[in-house]
């Protein structure tokens, strides 16, 4: 009897270590959870049990509020707050208190009608701003609103070509203030990498116990790895040889006021106009001093002003230039000259001043004695002068 039970009791529990085998098993592929299929977790790992929904069900009802938002600022006019709400379809999102991240679970068609309505917006608003000048991301004041510049809206709607056209474009117009190759190279990189990021997603590794069945990137953003790779190289290949022209322009400024210098009297007008001409050099070695042969060009130009105005003994700018070209030898000896120089000068204009005074004392005691004999003159005629 005994024997009889055990053996039940081990058939019993043979069944259920095999049920359990096959509740914890994997799902045959063909039945296995997807991406999209996924239900939404919280942050700890949990299901709300109230909103037991997949990735693909919240997108459905939360991205196309994105798109109908976007066409009622569309029509209002208010292009920025609706380029903003067109591209919410392809960011993160916010539900039940956790961002979720860009996964594309919704049609392609959904996808590209919402690149298409983007892509209107942003090429009439990057219009109003490139004729503005604001093409960089610096912040600028449109109708009391802190906006962005043009050419992050070609990016964020796919319009790489357009992009590429006009951040060469401006930045030679700004090639003479300033070098944004750096900023528009860090433009392309972020570009780059969110997209490449969102290709990403399904390849990762906590999603490969699940079938990916994103939608893929747009073939007008796959463009982007094509279009933009060579951005950076592209680029500065076309600016390299337009510095040049800066330090021309500088050499121009230092020319000019130099020789109205060289032809101006007087110790203090003449010192103001060599002061605009080294004021010329030291913005132009400001300007390029990442670029070593043009800022070579600049300093023999100093170099070469500091021996000219020496054999002239205006010791003074010639210590400045000696100075900005770097040759502290000559510029402390322009120094002490200079200062001997000045030292002279300053005995002369007292020693000039001194005459003067004398002169003026002897004209005073002159009159006095000339008014003198023309009062005694006119006692003796016996008439009286007029004061």
């Amino acid at each position: 009897m005994k024997t009889a039970v055990s053996a039940r009791r081990i058939f019993h529990a043979l069944l259920a270590m095999g049920s359990a085998c096959v509740l914890i098993s994997p799902l045959p592929a063909a039945s296995a959870e997807t991406i999209c299929t996924e239900l939404i977790r919280g942050p700890d790992g949990s299901i709300p049990l109230d909103e037991r929904e997949s990735a693909r069900q919240v997108q459905a009802r939360i991205k196309p509020g994105f798109i109908a938002e976007g066409d009622k600022l569309a029509g209002e006019g208010k292009l920025a707050a609706a380029a903003e709400a067109y591209a919410g379809v392809f960011g993160g999102y916010w539900y039940a208190g956790f961002y979720a991240d860009a996964r594309r679970c919704l049609s392609a068609g959904f996808y590209q009608g919402a690149a298409d309505k983007l892509r209107v917006v942003a090429s009439e608003l990057a219009e109003q701003r490139r004729t503005q000048g604001h093409l960089l991301d610096e912040s600028h004041e449109y109708d009391g609103d802190i906006q962005r510049g043009a050419l992050r809206l070609y990016l964020a709607s796919n319009q790489y070509d357009l992009f590429v056209k006009h951040a060469i474009s401006y930045a030679e117009s700004e090639l003479l203030q300033r070098d944004i190759d750096s900023a528009l190279v860090s433009l392309v990189e972020n570009r780059l990498d969110e997209l490449e990021r969102t290709r990403q997603i399904g390849t990762e590794t906590h999603n490969r116990q699940y079938v990916n069945d994103l939608t893929p990137l747009l073939d007008e953003e796959l463009a982007a790895f094509d279009t933009l790779a060579g951005f950076e190289e592209q680029l500065r290949a076309h600016l390299v040889p337009l510095y040049p022209k800066i330090t021309d322009h500088w050499l121009s400024e230092e020319e000019r006021n130099f020789s109205d210098a060289i032809k101006t009297e007087g110790m203090v007008p003449k010192g103001m106009m060599f002061g605009r001409a080294t004021d010329a050099l030291e913005r132009g070695i400001k300007r390029l001093h990442e670029h070593p042969e043009e800022l070579a060009r600049l300093k023999r130009r100093a170099d070469t002003r500091g021996n000219t105005l020496m054999t002239r003994e205006q010791y003074q700018p010639a210590e400045d230039y000696f100075e900005i070209a770097g040759n502290d030898d000559l510029a402390a000896k322009a120094g002490r000259l200079a200062e001997t120089q000045q030292y002279a000068w300053a005995e002369k204009v007292k020693a000039s001043v001194k005459s003067d005074i004398e002169k003026m004392q002897k004209s005073d005691e002159e009159q006095a004695t000339f008014q003198d004999e023309a009062d005694e003159m006119a006692r003796e005629f016996g008439f009286e002068l007029e004061e």
